[in-house]
């Protein structure tokens, strides 16, 4: 296993220290801010080969990871664990060590079924998916989960590889996202998104599981306008106005 690699920015050189002028202060504060951005680190770590996938035994090593070279899988062997290996399984709550991750260099592969499995929020930071590496040509796989959204507020990006969402009975939301947003322009196409045998959407609606009216044609990651792929900014003053207004006449 490769150790993991920090980063960090060179620290500034210290104000010289001549008599309290305003200047002086001044150069004091802009140090003071510049050490505080070198302490912002990043962390790059190696990720999983296909068949190995997140488990009891190496779920540790990705904590406080910002950026993963290699893939993510997580499966049904994540919370069930494995007996033949000596294996506890995980609580989905275990995740929480990829909160940090804003990038992953291979493919993330999600099929892993627990009843408090409910959303992806864990990779709320992830922004980029690079597919330098692909399980049946997919950078982005979720299928037979347990999740009811998936909450990546953050993905902006995915490089190379198709989008595979499938066979999620619970899952709400997705049939808003037009992945295609999310492709490089050059690749454009010869990646696709394969969204289907999900929760039907007309139960979604029933559930008033659907997106906010703050979000724009872009869709939504999940439930409230935090989960906005992106805002229509007009129609989300409206309403803020609309509540103002009210809170007045209370």
């Amino acid at each position: 296993m490769h150790a993991h690699q920090v980063e960090s920015e060179p620290l500034c050189s210290r104000p010289k220290q001549v008599g309290w002028m305003k200047s002086d202060l001044l150069l004091f504060l802009g140090y003071l801010c510049c050490v505080s951005h070198a302490g912002r680190r990043r962390k790059v770590c190696p990720g999983l080969k296909d068949p190995d996938y997140v488990n009891y035994s190496n779920i540790q090593r990705f904590k406080g990871c910002t950026k993963i070279t290699g893939n993510i899988i997580i499966s049904d062997a994540t919370f069930n664990g494995d007996p033949y290996l000596n294996l506890m399984g995980l609580h989905p709550h275990a995740l929480k060590v990829f909160e940090n991750v804003q990038d992953i260099t291979g493919c993330l592969v999600v099929q892993g079924y627990h009843p408090d499995f409910t959303s992806l929020s864990y990779f709320k930071n992830l922004s980029r998916i690079r597919g330098k590496r692909t399980l049946l040509d997919n950078s982005l796989t979720i299928a037979f989960t347990s999740l009811k959204y998936l909450g990546m507020t953050s993905l902006k990006s995915i490089q190379r590889g198709n989008v595979m969402i499938a066979s999620n009975k619970d899952l709400c939301y997705v049939d808003s996202i037009e992945f295609q947003q999310f492709f490089r322009r050059s690749r454009n196409k010869r990646q696709r998104a394969v969204v289907q045998r999900n929760k039907p959407l007309l139960n979604c609606v029933s559930e008033n599981a659907v997106c906010s009216l703050r979000c724009s044609s872009k869709g939504c990651w999940g439930p409230g306008y935090k989960n906005c792929v992106e805002k229509d900014t007009h129609f989300s003053n409206l309403i803020d106005n609309m509540l103002w207004t009210q809170s007045l006449n209370w």
